[in-house]
């Protein structure tokens, strides 16, 4: 497939612009908008304590699904003089999506098991082994208590905290705005349910020419019930995935 010519609006961080470039370097026309900003844990001090007591073997296992809770992990660690990767083994990673394992792998954590199915939380609670033991499970504070709630149902003990916060970014710009409202985008890329309600005011009916793509199921799901008609979910959280529900849905669009 070919993004030569397709103009793409792309949600981005200020530590996280790998798909945007990548679609760039595609020849896509990429409009970048930080909808949201990550910041610090309201939890810090428990936040470091777990963390370092994963650093020292205290826990059998960590599920993640966030980069930005890896990420917010490390910094502590390193602050400490451990890395992250200290414990493995015997200690286990569980996780799911392409960006999160690659930063778990770039701090020295091998990951143990990714959903074979769904690539979120339920997956890795489908694919968890039972328990008992100890589960060290890192979380934004706008996360559902889904993974947590499913490992302690398989005998696990759990320890939840709040890594990192969503805030407001900057959001859409009068730009950007104005070429949504005249459907001048190919296509809407929603990378998170934060993203999804920050974008949901703009997607208005007159922008049915605009694909907007969904990055997970649960991504869509909090883009349906914020009023934004979803248009291709990718089910995996990746970019070659991302390219596929691109490359079927215009290929459709085309086809009728």
């Amino acid at each position: 497939m070919t993004l030569t010519g397709r103009r793409i609006l792309v949600p981005v961080t200020a530590g996280r612009r790998e798909l945007a470039e990548r679609l760039a370097a595609e020849g896509a026309a990429v409009d970048e908008v930080e909808f949201i900003r990550v910041i610090h844990s309201s939890e810090a001090d428990r936040l470091a304590a777990l963390t370092l007591e994963w650093c020292t073997g205290g826990f059998d296992w960590l599920a993640v699904t966030s980069r930005n809770a890896v990420l917010a992990m490390d910094q502590i660690a390193k602050a400490a003089g451990h890395a992250l990767g200290d414990p493995i083994p015997p200690s286990q990673v569980a996780t799911v999506g392409e960006a999160t394992r690659s930063v778990c792998a770039s701090v020295g954590l091998e990951v143990a098991l990714v959903p074979r199915e769904r690539q979120d939380a339920r997956g890795i609670v489908a694919d968890f082994p039972q328990g008992p033991g100890r589960v060290l499970v890192p979380i934004g504070d706008l996360a559902s208590p889904v993974l947590a709630r499913g490992l302690e149902r398989k005998g696990w003990t759990v320890e939840s905290v709040e890594a990192y916060r969503v805030v407001d970014g900057p959001g859409i710009g009068d730009d950007e705005a104005a070429a949504l409202a005249a459907g001048a985008y190919d296509a809407v890329l929603l990378t998170s349910g934060s993203v999804a309600e920050r974008y949901a005011p703009y997607a208005a009916p007159a922008q049915s020419q605009t694909l907007v793509v969904a990055i997970g199921r649960t991504t869509a799901a909090a883009a349906t019930g914020a009023g934004v008609a979803v248009a291709a979910v990718s089910s995996t959280p990746s970019y070659a995935g991302i390219l596929e529900v691109l490359d079927n849905a215009w290929s459709a669009r085309e086809d009728t």
